[in-house]
């Protein structure tokens, strides 16, 4: 009987089961993920919907407030702290945006901005999401150098109107809203002037008629096709396609053909008109042409436009743009802090060819002539009165001011020392102005290499004094007391603290050549002036302002600019440091040997009223700096080349002075006819006591017997950090030595007990603690080692006698001192 191949049906039906659960297992699956990504993606939707409908909510539109800043055109008055009208402004004083209307506008230019700005202008309702996706597509088929971006023009105004470029979601949602309601409020031809007046051309030029004339030396209305096709390219990047670099004129000559092509492709020229512009010779003006203006504004006022700006900015939550059209077209009136007879002093020395010398001959090889610049300051309030910017007579509007811009930062040298050094350090009560710091040789250079071997730093004559007091440490402008001060005493942390008190922030410089003035990010002299008004104020620092009122054109106040301040120091603080930076514009006293480093130039004879203040010079002589004050005024004027050459500019020996020379200049002009006036006597928490200046201690009798002249000086102090009466000077020792015998020193070597009685004299020496030892072979000598006893060194020339007289022999035993000084008196054995 033959088995059947029927297959069992049991089986069959297992299998049949099983392929049906796995099918219903997929399908559950599937199932869940689409409900999963439905409901994700509907709750995605939702909290997008949410978020777009909140940025909607709370976005702001263009205010017809703001138009009217846009479409004003009415004159801006300026006037002086006496009333006196000092400028007046329109827009086309504005080199950096003049304004046009649209009928003057070429069609050309406009038809080349809409052809690659935003080709459906005319159409669409103030955003483009055609043009969006397009962007997008031109970005990744143009390895991210897209041909257009996705904004339209009217998103472009509301940006420049509103300032706001933030890349986010939010911004973009806001701005998109915006442009809808702005084409709603405007025609088309009005965005199209608006954009053309606020849009940036590089170079400092905002509005195409600025930039017109910055890169062709025209007007727009003269412009060809060709020239207005490259204008129409440079808003999209106007670095990228800058005519005045050579590989910014063939990227803009490459884009130039791209907007020529589209113009053709719409049809807004013809195939000739297109093919003569493609090989028209573009004739570019050269950088330096200088743009003519109905008038010349002053480097205050160039500042006072800034300061304005700045203000509006800040005040009405405008951009930079809207706020400069405000300045220009908006018919302000603005009151200044200018004293007009200050700043004619100023432009009278400025101007005068006697304080800039033209001896430098590396400066004549690369046809620089010297600088200058100076700002002077009302301490009481910090009112900017006079501000230049450079040598001579000023030729334009919005020049390079030296005296306070921001590309201006040079190296302040040792004028920064009392500002990062000492006021700091007296303020914090680490130090006072009879503190002793010994003046040696120092080797502070960090890192590897043969340099670390090095004496660094130097001072300036390559000299040690040995003991020397703070005071005359900043008298005489020694860097190793400063550095010593700064590193072991005061600190880093406290000494940037202190600095950002006087408007100077320089957290990331904590670097022993920040005691020197060796800044990476420099100052300029409006800084520095500011950063000394607390000395002559109370310890008080006042934020520098040169405006104090601007109202719009119908009288409204905009701004009322009330004083900004701050206690930088204690005014002891600032008692102490004043009449010690007397000291550097007096000469030599009794009790010590230099004169101050700017005494022979700025002093009380040659301004005409007590003064104080700081030199600075920077490495290899580049810079020169004179920052000083008098009861009246401070002031801070800088020396030196703009260095646009190759070769640094190094001051030669005839060009070192003329900052304190300019300085005195300007200052006695100032204070002709002002009433004699002294500075703030000590208030109160200041004492006083007699010291010595090699110990910091209560003087002794044998301080006035110091070999270099009285030792001797009445000393202020902050009460509380003064010596006690009985902490006397036991640097100053009495000891008899034997006139016939010297050391390499030619110091008299100590009396022996066989030295003839007439060889014998009672001298005062000063002894050290610790003693001074090199530290390097070959190292040179703090210049009082000569002064220094000769501990353990006994007369080498007399020795023990032949016969048994010793008649002639001296007694150490009574050997001579001041009865009243024996605590300060050598022993002899």
């Amino acid at each position: 009987m033959r088995s059947s191949s029927k297959p069992s049906p049991n089986g069959a039906a297992k299998k049949v089961k099983k392929v049906s659960s796995v099918r219903k297992f997929i399908f559950t699956v599937v199932k869940f993920l689409v409900i999963f990504f439905v409901v994700i993606g509907c709750a995605l939707a939702g909290i997008a919907g949410g978020a777009i409908y909140g940025y909607i909510k709370t976005a702001q539109p263009i205010r017809d407030e703001q138009l009217a800043m846009v479409l004003s055109n009415k004159t801006t008055v300026i006037s002086d702290s006496k009333g006196n009208v000092i400028q007046k402004l329109t827009g086309k004083d504005n080199k950096d945006s003049e304004p046009i209307t649209d009928k003057e506008a070429p069609k050309f230019l406009k038809d080349a901005i809409i052809a690659i700005e935003d080709e459906r202008f005319e159409t669409h309702p103030g955003i483009d999401f055609r043009r969006i996706f397009s962007a997008g597509l031109s970005y990744l088929t143009s390895s991210g150098t897209p041909t257009h971006g996705g904004s339209t023009i009217t998103q472009q105004v509301v940006k420049n109107i509103t300032g706001n470029d933030t890349p986010s979601l939010q911004r973009k949602v806001q701005e998109w809203y915006a442009a809808i309601l702005l084409e709603r409020k405007l025609e088309k031809w009005q965005i199209l002037e608006l954009y053309m007046n606020i849009s940036y051309w590089g170079h400092s030029c905002y509005g195409v008629q600025s930039a017109s004339k910055k890169y062709f030396g025209k007007p727009v209305q003269e412009l060809t096709l060709a020239q207005c096709a490259v204008l129409a390219g440079i808003t999209n990047s106007p670095g990228r396609f800058d005519p005045f670099t050579e590989k910014g004129r063939e990227n803009a000559k490459t884009r130039q053909e791209v907007i020529l092509n589209q113009m053709l492709k719409f049809n807004m020229i013809n195939q000739t008109q297109h093919d003569e512009a493609m090989v028209e010779d573009l004739k570019y003006a050269s950088k330096d042409q200088s743009t003519k203006v109905t008038s010349v504004q002053s480097y205050f006022v160039d500042q006072v436009i800034i300061d304005v700006r700045d203000a509006l900015m800040k005040e009405l939550n405008i951009s930079s743009t809207l706020a400069k059209f405000m300045i220009y077209n908006n018919g302000l009136e603005i009151h200044t802090t200018m004293d007009p007879s200050i700043q004619a002093d100023m432009d009278q020395v400025f101007t005068d060819d006697e304080y800039f010398p033209v001896v430098n001959k590396t400066a004549n090889r690369q046809l620089e002539h010297p600088q200058a610049a100076m700002a002077i300051i009302d301490p009481q309030n910090g009112q900017v009165r006079a501000l230049y910017g450079g040598y001579g007579k000023k030729e334009a509007s919005n020049t390079l001011n030296r005296a306070s811009s921001s590309l201006m930062r040079r190296q302040p040298g040792s004028s920064i020392k009392p500002l990062v050094v000492y006021a700091p350090a007296i303020d914090l009560k680490l130090i006072t102005p009879a503190t002793i710091i010994d003046d040696v040789p120092v080797y502070m250079m960090t890192g590897v290499g043969k340099n670390v071997d090095k004496e660094y730093p130097r001072n300036y004559d390559n000299t040690h004094d040995g003991l020397t007091t703070v005071r005359n440490g900043l008298k005489n402008s020694v860097n190793v007391v400063a550095v010593k001060i700064w590193r072991d005493i005061l600190g880093a942390d406290n000494s940037v603290n202190y600095l950002k008190k006087v408007g100077i922030d320089r957290e990331n410089e904590k670097y022993i050549s920040l005691v020197m003035g060796g800044l990476e990010t420099g100052v300029n002299p409006l800084q520095m002036a500011a950063a000394y008004v607390p000395f002559v104020h109370k310890g008080m620092y006042y934020e520098p302002t040169t405006f104090t009122l601007v109202k719009d054109s119908t009288g409204k106040k905009l701004i009322d600019k009330k004083p900004v301040y701050q206690t930088a120091y204690s005014e002891q603080t600032a008692f102490l440091m004043q009449d010690m930076m007397k000291g550097v514009t007096t000469g030599k006293e009794q009790t010590y040997p230099h004169s101050g480093t700017a005494a022979a130039y700025v002093n009380e004879k040659t301004v005409g009223m007590p003064v104080a203040g700081k030199t600075g010079t920077t490495s290899s002589n580049i810079d020169k700096w004179f920052v000083g004050y008098t009861p009246y005024y401070t002031a801070a004027v800088w020396y030196g080349y703009d260095n646009n050459g190759t070769e640094p500019i190094t001051l030669e020996k005839a060009e070192y002075n003329q900052a304190m020379i300019i300085w005195a200049a300007v200052m006695k002009k100032v204070h002709s006819g002002l009433a004699k006036k002294e500075f703030a006597a000590p208030p109160a928490g200041i004492v006083q006591k007699k010291i010595c200046i090699y110990s910091g201690k209560i003087a002794t009798a044998l301080c006035a017997q110091d070999p270099r002249g009285n030792a001797t000086r009445m000393e202020y102090f902050i009460k509380g950090t003064e010596p006690r009466d009985d902490d006397l000077c036991t640097v100053h020792v009495q000891a008899q030595v034997c006139t016939e015998s010297q050391d390499i020193y030619k110091r008299n070597l100590l009396a022996g007990p066989y030295c003839p009685p007439d060889k014998v004299i009672s001298k005062v020496f000063i002894q050290r603690t610790p003693p001074y030892v090199p530290v390097k072979p070959g190292e040179p000598a703090p210049k009082d080692v000569i002064y220094e006893l000769p501990a353990g060194e006994y007369c080498n020339i007399h020795g023990s006698p032949t016969s048994n007289d010793t008649s002639s022999a001296i007694d150490l035993t009574q050997t001579p001192v001041d009865s009243n000084e024996t605590n300060s008196a050598i022993q002899l054995p």
